[in-house]
């Protein structure tokens, strides 16, 4: 039994080097693909893919849908403050499938807060237009964040039932 314990806890380790190790990649993979973009497309020029995806570069001096526009202290303040509580509950979770949504979801802030320290904006250049309806222009760490809180949602909604 003592052993099984002992395997347990490396095994756990091993996770959570992993995750971490993920958080920092998934980062990466943000900053560059932003760096792609401002070196490829001029702002608010769009490179067109096709009629439901394309990639147009502007300047989000906001957080979604421009709300706090242009306050980027009180921006910066609340994320960080975010992110924090979101490292606090990851720390006390002890289920290792919604741990993963966390993950996701600090990849995303974690993406965006270094664009707004570094450039005093994130960079938004994923555009989507379905059945002629324009969404608002966003970039990969946002798509980390939403898919960070359906996970969540979803773990939610199956533990109520």
């Amino acid at each position: 039994m003592e052993k099984n314990v002992c395997l347990f806890k490396i095994l756990f380790k091993k996770i959570k080097y992993f995750l971490n190790i993920y958080i920092i990649l998934l980062i990466i993979i943000d900053f560059f693909s932003k760096i792609i973009i401002i070196k490829n497309i001029k702002l608010y020029e769009c490179f067109y893919i096709n009629h439901y995806i394309n990639f147009i570069y502007i300047r989000n001096y906001g957080v979604t849908l421009g709300f706090l526009k242009n306050n980027k202290i009180t921006i910066c303040f609340l994320t960080i403050i975010s992110i924090l509580t979101l490292f606090y509950i990851k720390f006390l979770l002890k289920d290792k499938n919604i741990e993963l949504s966390y993950n996701l979801i600090i990849s995303g802030i974690l993406g965006n807060l270094i664009n707004r320290i570094y450039y005093g904006f994130v960079i938004d250049f994923i555009s989507i237009n379905i059945f002629d309806y324009q969404y608002p222009i966003f970039n990969f760490a946002d798509i980390l964040i939403f898919i960070g809180f359906i996970l969540i949602l979803k773990n939610n909604i199956f533990f109520l039932y």
